[in-house]
């Protein structure tokens, strides 16, 4: 009896949850039901049910406009000096005397610090000495050389001497033979005595020996000019050489002055001194060399500044020289215009970013190096075709790329189309090419004629559409 009432109640249980389940599932059935055949107004898209088969869609189209993209590149910088120039030791030495200090405004050329090298010094001096004694070798050759010309000259003109008084000899020569001969053929008549034809012969003889005589002497007088012109160009040759040794002397000396003319630390522009390290009078400085080398002083140039920016990777096409910008001092309160004055034009590997300058006049010298600034670079690419962004979309990753692509309205149907885009400001895009319907190789410029969906996302390839009239 037990038994039996247990087995009714777990019947009246059993069925009363398959009545439940019945009427849950019929609610919903009829909710999907209804859903179904619900419209989807407010959307771009437009469907009507005729005889269970899909009708066209009606879509907003758009054509390529030709418009101006414009961009406004916002992101923060810092101020830098135009120039800044750490001043280092070119030569080992004790600091002597040290003019400046920190926040000190300098002129270019004044002397920040003085090195003592006595070393050096005396090598300067022993240097200087021997180019006074080249001087002086030169001054004694040249002395030498003076003399010799003058007994070329003297040797020059004993010889033109010595060749007149051959002329005389050669003369008196030629007479005597002349009266010796002609005395002798009459002596051989009788009519002359022997004594008077000897006595010619005697003379004859005399003007012989007078000329071989005056031969002797010009041809001395020949060496003795050879000798000079000889001594004289030796003394030509000594002034040469040194000369030549004077040069070096010269040189030797210039060079260890240039290299003393470091132990004055000069400013190389003007500027203010930022920086002054172990500057102490009596220190002793090694040339600065090495990545861990301090310098002694730091100088900037504070007329103008440097404002730098780093461009993210998207933003770098729209960048260049020449572009409007403003930035805004944040300490100061104040904004200032300018123009991008270069670009790093590489980016950085690591940041993927581009370097950009903006140069600033700084006459009140309130821009400083360090400073905070946020800066806004406008860019325009002109005159080109371009959709609204929202006609475009993008399929793909970074592995197997990205291929943009619309949907393109022909005799009523969305076709897919592959597409070539540029620069986009975040409402346009620039349109360049578009596949060739048929091809997967062949491209073509975009001409402004085509008919785009303005909406690309919810369209399928292929699928009907319709033209919304308002926007035809």
């Amino acid at each position: 009896m037990y038994r039996d009432t247990l087995q009714l109640l777990l019947l009246r249980r059993i069925s009363l949850i398959l009545s439940t389940l019945t009427i849950l599932g019929g609610a919903m059935l009829l909710a999907a039901s209804g859903g179904c055949s619900r419209s989807s107004n407010g959307s771009s898209l437009k469907a009507t049910d005729s005889g269970g088969e899909a009708s066209a869609v009606t879509i907003d189209i758009v054509k390529p406009e030709r418009k101006t993209l414009q961009l406004a590149v916002r992101q923060p910088g810092s101020i830098q000096a135009f120039e800044q120039t750490p001043i280092f030791s070119k030569i080992a030495g004790y600091i002597q005397k040290w003019h400046v200090d920190i926040g000190d405004r300098v002129r270019k050329g004044d002397v920040l610090a003085e090195l003592w090298v006595p070393e050096m010094e005396a090598e300067f001096k022993q240097k200087e000495a021997l180019v006074r004694q080249g001087e002086a070798e030169i001054k004694q050759a040249r002395e030498t050389a003076a003399a010799a010309e003058t007994s070329l000259r003297s040797a020059a003109a004993k010889v033109k001497e010595a060749e007149s008084s051959r002329l005389r000899a050669l003369a008196e020569y030629k007479r005597m033979k002349s009266q010796y001969e002609r005395l002798a053929r009459v002596g051989q008549s009788g009519v002359l005595d022997k004594d008077t034809i000897e006595e010619s012969r005697y003379g004859f003889e005399a003007a012989e020996a007078g000329l071989e005589e005056v031969e002797a002497k010009v041809k001395s007088a020949d060496a003795a000019r050879d000798e000079s012109a000889a001594k004289l160009n030796k003394t030509r040759a000594d002034i040469a050489v040194a000369e030549a040794h004077l040069q070096v002397a010269r040189e030797d000396r210039d060079q260890v002055k240039a290299v003393l003319q470091y132990a004055k630390l000069t400013a190389p522009f003007d500027g203010v001194v930022t920086r002054r390290n172990n500057a102490d009078t009596g220190r002793f400085v090694q040339p600065g060399t090495g990545a861990k080398a301090e310098p002694l002083f730091v100088v900037e140039r504070r007329d103008s500044v440097r404002i730098v920016v780093d461009v993210p990777e998207a933003d770098v096409g729209w960048v260049s020289k020449g572009n409007e910008a403003r930035v805004r001092v944040q300490a100061l309160g104040q904004e200032f215009a300018g123009e991008v004055a270069r670009t790093s034009y590489s980016l950085d590997p690591a940041a993927r970013t581009l370097v950009a300058e903006i140069d600033l006049p700084n006459p009140k010298d309130e821009l400083r190096s360090g400073m905070y600034v946020s800066a806004t670079i406008n860019a325009e690419h002109p005159n080109v075709l371009t959709l609204p962004l929202s006609a475009v979309a993008t399929q793909g990753d970074v592995t197997q790329g990205y291929q943009r692509y619309c949907f393109m309205v022909v005799e009523g149907k969305a076709v897919r189309t592959a597409m070539r885009v540029g620069r986009n400001d975040g409402r346009l895009v620039e349109v360049l090419q578009r596949q060739v319907p048929g091809s997967t190789s062949a491209w073509e410029k975009f001409t402004g004629n085509e008919t785009v969906a303005a909406q690309a996302a919810g369209l399928a390839d292929g699928q009907a559409v319709k033209p919304n009239a308002s926007t035809r």
